[in-house]
């Protein structure tokens, strides 16, 4: 995937630059027959031009056709996968309520409303859902306030922030200090430092004690308030930050209200895309053996994600270099050492009968003695 995306950003730059010099070659043929009806010996000159024009676009449409070409077999090669495979499964057979809830879901946490409601129109169950009903109205709050936000107006989402203060200081979430601080810069960015220094004098001091070196970095900008795009706090009025004070808006709403962060239908499609290529692979060379994969939700091999699609960490047993699941959670020793609960069975039926009288067994990574009741899970 992360090839085809680069091949694709080469390939639209190559559409860029073969369309300005197209463009380029035609207004030429345009200022040349201008100048002609002016000059009648300019004539052949023009037509000489408009010849050029047309064999320049020629040229670059034939090299964009190619190129166009080519990256269509790059995107068959890499998507060469039997989605037999897939169309085999039935892991929605007898969850498709919980699959259309899961679209409509995905649909109003995207702002879709009138493409949520059609939908729920279709099924009588979603139409009655009351979780749904009650979704609809948390996501459509999220959204005014997010359009509001993208509007660079702050004060219903700073009035959102304090009335949840108590919740978003437990979540670990800054926002009420990034919103104040997204109106301390719109202040300067207006022309009223005057205005923004007391607001700042007004907000900050509550959040001074963690954020004290950032406070102090902002209060520099004041200095350079008449000429800030040639100062060094230019960066800092990038427009991209009222963008990113939406996303942070929508985040800590869906955080307060328990919500994902991101669509939960939206990844798992993203991360199914991914798999698809390496399971219909694996797929393959198991059918090519006669060997069966029997185990119950879980892949025979794992597929690569990207941080963003790792929400918990993994933990595999460095005894048995297995990794852990909900029948086989990790366990700490007193010690501080962490083993899978099947290592640690292995080891207390290790223990020779008498040879310890406490049915105590060795650490495998210190001398330590321990015993099953000594181990407690481990929640990653």
């Amino acid at each position: 995937m992360d090839s085809l995306v680069r091949d694709c950003e080469k390939l639209s730059k190559h559409q860029t630059a073969s369309m300005n010099k197209t463009l380029a070659s035609i207004e030429a043929s345009i200022r040349a027959l201008q100048h002609a009806q002016t000059d009648a010996s300019a004539l052949a000159k023009a037509h000489a031009q408009s010849q050029q024009t047309q064999e320049t676009a020629a040229e670059q449409l034939k090299e964009l056709a190619t190129n166009v070409a080519k990256y269509g077999k790059h995107v068959e090669r890499t998507f060469k996968v039997d989605l037999g495979v897939v169309a085999e499964s039935r892991a929605f057979e007898h969850k498709a309520g919980e699959l259309g809830r899961a679209i409509a879901l995905h649909f109003l946490r995207s702002g879709e409303f009138g493409l949520a409601r059609s939908f729920a129109a279709e099924d009588a169950s979603l139409a009655e859902d009351a979780g749904l009903a009650g979704a609809w109205g948390r996501f459509s709050a999220m959204h005014e306030l997010v359009a509001q936000v993208h509007a660079r107006e702050l004060g219903p989402a700073l009035a959102w922030a304090q009335e949840h203060r108590a919740q978003l200081e437990a979540l670990g979430l800054g926002l009420e200090f990034a919103l104040h601080r997204l109106r301390f810069l719109q202040l300067i960015e207006e022309g009223e430092p005057g205005r923004a220094l007391a607001y700042a004098r007004a907000w900050f001091p509550p959040a001074a004690g963690a954020r004290l070196a950032e406070i102090s970095h902002l209060m520099g900008v004041l200095m350079y308030a008449r000429r800030l795009h040639a100062s060094p706090y230019a960066a800092l009025f990038d427009g991209g930050r009222w963008a990113d004070g939406a996303r942070a808006v929508a985040a800590a709403f869906c955080a307060v209200a328990g919500d994902a962060a991101a669509s939960p239908l939206a990844v798992s499609v993203a991360a199914g895309a991914r798999a698809l290529a390496v399971v219909g692979k694996v797929s393959g060379l198991l059918r090519d053996r006669r060997v069966e994969w029997s185990q119950q939700d879980e892949l025979p091999v794992e597929v690569p994600l990207p941080d963003a699609m790792r929400f918990h960490s993994v933990f595999a047993c460095p005894v048995s270099k297995e990794q852990a699941s909900r029948d086989n959670p990790p366990m700490a020793l007193p010690c501080g050492h962490v083993v899978c609960r099947a290592s640690l069975d292995k080891l207390a039926r290790g223990v020779r009968p008498g040879a310890v009288a406490s049915g105590r067994f060795k650490c495998s990574y210190c001398p330590q003695l321990v015993t099953m009741g000594d181990a407690q899970r481990v929640h990653f």
